[in-house]
């Protein structure tokens, strides 16, 4: 029997109330062993500590701006500079990726586990198989798993990648077509230009899956400083044209993710201050009234969430402007055919 102690690594940014769901989660439902790294990018020091002291067998690492990204989130809420801090810490990605074990587990701090995964079978199967990914989660949206599904196990089904000529040319950049419409300014004629880009996710995945270390320092730079999300496709279409990549996905989706809740999305015309909304949620659970696994497994109640709002009786962030934020931010995903429930 293979024993695999495996890294689970977690994005994190100022919403210490969902890092908590994702940490329980975790403990609950992961069967086999791993640790825990938490890769944070300015939760305010007060919450990290709260996190330590209920997950003291989780180790936190902090980027190097982190305490510039927390100067700029107290600045922007006590209304003295918008928040302007918005590079992301690839480098402190890369160094706990590359230090890790062989396949991981890539989460971010407001996606949590729904159901028991077996890290042992998972890993002997990336390993004997040489996957590349294996998704467990896909916003029921099947246009972002395209091609033929062929089973591996109960749990497991190995995805044989269609990617359509169109993405091929216009995403994957094949015989420098995407190139040469941009060098000629032509670029802004192709229309849908995300639609053509779905199919492609068949082959990577920001979070909510089992990444091999070698595939996924293949497709991030450590010097990549602003998230860019075309290159890391191009990228997984070099790693599958040339190295023959392999991929898969569990049967059903084993997490969920929010969609009323954001770490910096703000909406021209929707007078929501996000970094303000996350203040409030992240003090009521600091001192203890907002319960992190309210309504487990779903999202949280927008009912609950919205007497947090009404208590801190704050003109940024009230309950109707914050139902009219949801409404945007849903919006951007049902038109990609994902389910936002």
């Amino acid at each position: 029997m293979l024993l695999f102690l495996m890294d689970i690594i977690i994005k994190s940014f100022n919403r210490p109330y969902y890092l908590e769901r994702c940490l329980r989660s975790i403990y609950q439902f992961i069967q086999g062993d791993f640790r825990v790294r938490v890769l944070d990018d300015g939760t305010p020091p007060k919450y990290l500590d709260r996190i330590r002291e209920l997950f003291p067998q989780a180790a936190i690492f902090t980027s190097a701006l982190y305490e510039a990204k927390v100067a700029a989130l107290q600045a922007h809420v006590a209304g003295e500079r918008p928040f302007d801090q918005r590079t992301i810490p690839t480098a402190l990605w890369h160094k706990h990726v590359a230090e890790g074990s062989e396949v991981f587990l890539l989460l971010e701090d407001d996606i949590w586990l729904t159901g028991p995964i077996q890290l042992d079978e998972i890993a002997r199967h990336m390993i004997s198989q040489h996957l590349d990914l294996v998704k467990i989660s896909w916003l029921g949206n099947d246009q972002v798993i395209t091609g033929k599904k062929v089973p591996l196990n109960e749990q497991l089904e190995e995805i044989i990648p269609h990617i359509p000529l169109a993405s091929e040319l216009l995403v994957l950049n094949r015989f420098g077509v995407r190139s040469t419409l941009q060098r000629l300014g032509l670029m802004r004629l192709v229309r849908r230009d995300f639609q053509l880009q779905l199919p492609v996710y068949t082959l990577y995945g920001v979070a909510s899956a089992f990444f091999s270390r070698a595939y996924w320092l293949y497709l991030w730079d450590d010097k990549q400083a602003r998230a860019d999300e075309l290159q890391q496709l191009q990228k997984a279409g070099q790693w599958y044209q040339n190295q023959g990549g392999r991929y898969a996905k569990s049967r059903v989706e084993l997490t969920k993710t929010s969609f009323i809740t954001s770490t910096t999305n703000m909406y021209k015309g929707v007078n929501l201050d996000i970094f303000a909304f996350n203040q409030h949620l992240n003090d009521a659970w600091l001192s203890g009234k907002l319960d992190s696994m309210e309504n487990f497994p779903k999202d949280f109640s927008q009912s609950y969430l919205g007497g947090f709002l009404t208590a801190a009786n704050d003109p940024r962030t009230t309950v109707e402007e914050w139902a009219k934020w949801i409404d945007r931010f849903k919006a951007q995903y049902i038109g990609f055919g994902c389910e936002v429930e």
